[in-house]
This record gives C-alpha cells, structure tokens and sequence, in this order.
C-alpha cells in the first residue's frame, strides 16, 4: 500500500476540521498540498480500487462514507507507526536504543564505573547495559567470540595474547598500589610507609590463577624493592582479601581502587617513592561497527579527562 497516498487521504479527510469548514474542500488540499487537484483526486481513486470500496461519497458535495471513517482510523494508525517505526531506526543509527554487553571487574566497578555508568544513563536512557562481572580467562574469550561488545581489562592481560588480531584497546586509567594492613599494625598510622619495610611481613595475595598479571606485579613490586614475598594465602575477590587482612593473616599490595571499599579492621596506606602502577585498558573487536559501542567509548574517555 502507497504511504503517499494513505497521507494524502489522511490530509483530506481531516481538512474540514482543521480549517473549521463543513465540507470537505479537495481544492484547498491539493493547494496546501502543493500539487495539482487533478493528480490529488487521482491517487485517491487508485486509493479506493486498490482497497475496493467508495471512501468519499461526490455527491451532493464530498464527505467521507462509513468505509472511508473506518479506513480513517486504521490509516492514522498506521501512519503513527511507520512514524516510529523511522523514529525508532534514526534513534539505531545514532546508538541511542539497543544494547550493549560489557565485561567489568572488581578495579573498574571501584574506579570508573561508577560515573560512566551515569553519564552514559543521562545521554542515552534507551540502550540497555549488559553488565557481566568476568575473570581475565574468560573475558577476551566472550570478546573474540562477540558474546560480549567491550571489556575492561588489566593492561597486561592484553599484551601479545590476541592470536586472531581481531581486539584493539586503550588504557583508561592508572593508578598506584597501596599497602593494606590490619588496623592494630605497628605501621598502621604512618602517614606514609615504604614497601621494604614489609619484607619480614606475611601477604595475601590475589589469586595468580584468577587475575595473574595483579599477582604478577604485586610480585615483582616486592622483587624490585629487594625481597620476595611471603605468601602466605591467595584470594580471588578483593573483598575477601580485605577480609583476610582484616584477620590478621598477613599485609596486602592492592591497586588504590580498594580504598573505596570501607573494611572495618583494615588500614590504606600510600608507599613513599615511585609507587608500582596498575593500569585498566578497555577493549573491543576492531570490526565491531556498533554507534552504541561507539558512544560508550566516548563516555569512557570524557569521564576520564574529567
């Protein structure tokens, strides 16, 4: 069925209302409508012997009959969603409805995602984010394999382990490792402590297994500051490993974020010097063509300039 004409029929069924005249008045539609009345009262007969029933009676003057007052209403109908419907493709086009999958874990969510979260909820309220918490093993996988769009990963775990050449990624954010120590510590209330004081010290650690390149630079940290760590236990959740240090069990080396995770029992503590730093990239398929997956990259970035 031809939208032009369902419009133009719309156009003229209604002009006797919207001019305040009693009749409905073809000439004065075709004259707003910018075309020849001929050419008007045309479509609306191909109109009609496509449907196969009299919309307008001509005679004694031009007024919708009952098919035409019911076929009136379906047309305006119809218009109005083929009125979303573009409404809704425009709004695709420019990423403003739809989804987008990301993976987090427990850095980013104590860093940036909150504000990203927000800004990009007050610029685009109709996609829909998928929020999937993912360890290093598994999430450059579900990104290679597109069960998810973007993630956000230690910058290590990034480095020379993309064998398809299909990810890209930018480092989003840097920050120092602090010590994390039982509140009743000798060290607890100085102001600033340095890592070698901890040689002779017991330490939690994240689990190598589940986030490798954290363990791996905590390890090294200690090495470059002259002493290999005692480890005396690991943990996959930082909250866990906040708990351990809550309980005595050893020291922590964490990435700054963890200070926004109030523990009772425990105490942050900035290292003196150059302090080791733990860097978060996010990452994404280079042939991913999404505008959604593209804002979302510009509100990573505009948090982070902020």
């Amino acid at each position: 069925m031809n939208l032009e004409r369902l419009e133009r029929f719309v156009f003229l069924a209604k002009l006797k209302n919207d001019v305040g005249q009693k009749d409905i008045n073809i000439s004065r539609a075709a004259e707003q409508l910018h075309i020849p009345q001929p050419y008007l009262s045309k479509q609306i007969k191909q109109l009609e012997e496509e449907l196969g029933v009299e919309l307008f009676v001509r005679k004694p003057r031009l007024a919708l009959t009952p098919y035409g007052k019911v076929f009136l209403r379906e047309a305006q109908n119809l218009l109005e969603q083929v009125q979303r419907i573009k409404l809704s493709a425009q709004q695709a086009g420019h990423g403003e409805i739809g989804r987008l999958t990301v993976g987090i874990n427990t850095s980013i969510s104590n860093s940036l995602l909150p504000d990203t979260l927000r800004v990009f909820r007050q610029k685009f309220p109709n996609v829909h984010l998928v929020l999937q918490e993912l360890l290093h093993e598994e999430s450059r996988q579900r990104l290679q394999d597109r069960a998810i769009d973007v993630d956000f990963e230690n910058l290590y775990n990034l480095q020379d382990v993309d064998d398809q050449h299909c990810l890209t990624y930018e480092v989003v954010h840097r920050e120092p490792l602090v010590m994390v120590l039982p509140i009743d510590h000798p060290l607890a209330h100085s102001s600033q402590v340095q890592l070698q004081d901890f040689a002779n010290e017991a330490f939690v650690l994240p689990s190598h297994n589940s986030v490798p390149a954290l363990h791996t630079l905590i390890r090294m940290a200690c090495m470059e500051a002259g002493f290999q760590p005692n480890v005396v236990q690991e943990a996959v959740w930082m909250p866990t490993v906040l708990a351990l240090v809550a309980g005595e069990l050893g020291v922590a080396l964490l990435p700054a974020n963890v200070m926004n995770l109030q523990r009772r029992g425990v105490a942050y503590r900035k290292l003196q010097g150059q302090s080791p730093v733990f860097q978060i990239a996010i990452a994404w398929r280079r042939d991913n063509p999404s505008k959604i997956l593209s804002n979302f990259l510009n509100v990573v970035r505009a948090v982070v300039r902020r």
